[in-house]
């Protein structure tokens, strides 16, 4: 039994004769117009994202993630024509009637998200920690004259002392850091949403910006990184990406 796979949901003006077939989805991709709105769509076997074997391969990155690359891909071909709003991957619909259901109950929320985003990219920054380079950049600063603390049994139990107490300075001083890319962050977007950061990254933030902006977002993340390279902080800027950060509550 097949069942309706959606990639997203798009505005009328969406081509209807996109070519998205070189995006590595293993079954035909097309758009269809639904509600008055586009929604980019592919027919698949149900089988193949419900039930116990589709449990296993959901579970085996090997079956996984060149999928959700695919998927990607096709909502990534679909935004350099149109604002899109991008679905989850595995996201499925039993037939074209409850696919139009859905598509009339969020109608107008989709519409005004479409105005609002209009023009609009996400990009990702990541603020990755190195330990060993952050404690030492506090030792320098803390103690400046740690090069001169004598090689001596004392001088090394002092060593480890300072150590320590460069240790509890990394917090406050990381909480300050983030703050302050939040804050210039601010000023060189849109909005900016907190996203869940995995070790060894501290702060991991998606940003709004206007399509012409991304230029200066992207400066001014290099400027930051400059400024905290030696103290062990290291920022990354990717995109643009769907935006799957902005979709629940788009900005006023």
């Amino acid at each position: 039994m097949d069942a309706l796979y959606c990639f997203c949901f798009a505005p009328s003006d969406l081509p209807a004769d996109l070519d998205l077939d070189g995006c590595g989805w293993e079954d035909r991709v097309s758009v269809s117009r639904v509600v008055g709105l586009r929604v980019v769509l592919s027919r698949v076997p149900r089988e193949r994202f419900e039930g116990d074997e589709a449990e296993q391969c959901l579970a085996n990155l090997d079956w996984l993630l060149p999928r959700v690359a695919a998927h990607d891909r096709v909502i990534a071909q679909t935004m350099a024509r149109s604002t899109v709003f991008p679905l989850p991957f595995g996201t499925l619909f039993s037939s074209t009637k409850a696919l139009a259901l859905e598509v009339a109950s969020r109608r107008h929320s989709l519409l005004r998200f479409f105005e609002r985003m209009a023009g609009r990219e996400e990009w990702a920054v990541k603020a990755l920690l190195d330990p060993e380079r952050a404690i030492a950049a506090r030792l320098r600063i803390l103690y400046p004259d740690d090069a001169e603390t004598p090689a001596s049994g004392r001088g090394y139990l002092l060593r480890q002392r300072r150590k320590g107490l460069a240790e509890q300075a990394l917090g406050p001083w990381l909480t300050q850091a983030v703050a302050d890319l939040d804050q210039r962050l601010e000023r060189h977007s849109e909005a900016v949403a907190v996203r869940p950061a995995r070790d060894p990254a501290v702060a991991n933030r998606a940003v709004l910006v206007d399509a012409t902006g991304a230029a200066g977002l992207r400066a001014e993340v290099e400027r930051i990184g400059a400024e905290y390279a030696d103290q062990g902080l290291d920022l990354h800027c990717t995109g643009p990406w769907p935006l799957y950060s902005f979709c629940a509550a788009p900005p006023q």
